[in-house]
């Protein structure tokens, strides 16, 4: 009896998936069968669990994994070529920048400043749906731009869209893991 919660989940995953694969495979198929938009503005919360420090400074007797920074952000992605690399398919491409501020409890002024500039490559399944991946550099700074370095930034993420204008987004990789909500506007 154990067993049939999990096996009752596993036929419910499996039919869901069974009921969206025709829907998924013909939006992904049909460029621009997406929303319309011109630019998306996206406010975020951050978490950063990792990062470098060059040989700049010391940060290995103060960091860790075990010491993350938390904070907010904003992003704002703006729409270059739809459909983008892959004609045949459901893709937009924009350049991504924004702002991004967190906790430091070692830099100049207990804070750090982001301003990350990506590539973004977008990937739209169905109506609900769509991935996207970031590629591009960031300026980091202890306090207001003191000390800068630039950063490597590689994040993949995804969306779940309530309508053509929201979206719940999710994001994870170098840096940054973020949530936030994304409004398509234009």
């Amino acid at each position: 009896m154990k067993a049939l919660p999990s096996l009752v989940s596993v036929a419910l995953a499996g039919a869901t998936l069974l009921a969206l694969a025709p829907e998924a495979q013909a939006n992904i198929k049909n460029p621009n069968d997406h929303p319309d938009y011109f630019a998306e503005l996206e406010p975020h919360g951050n978490f950063v669990f990792w990062r470098r420090d060059y040989g700049l400074r010391n940060y290995r007797r103060y960091r860790d994994f075990g010491d993350p920074e938390f904070g907010v952000g904003f992003r704002a992605t703006i729409e270059l070529a739809d459909p983008a690399f892959i004609p045949r398919l459901n893709n937009t491409v924009g350049i991504s920048f924004g702002l991004d501020l967190t906790n430091c409890r070692y830099c100049y002024d207990d804070f750090t400043l982001w301003s990350p500039v990506t590539m973004q490559w977008n990937f739209f399944f169905t109506d609900q749906w769509s991935a996207f991946a970031d590629l591009g550099v960031a300026i980091r700074s202890d306090g207001f731009y003191r000390d800068a370095w630039f950063d490597v930034i590689g994040m993949i993420g995804g969306r779940y869209h309530f309508n053509d204008d929201i979206s719940l987004t999710m994001r994870i990789g170098y840096p940054f893991v973020s949530f936030g909500v994304s409004f398509f506007v234009g």
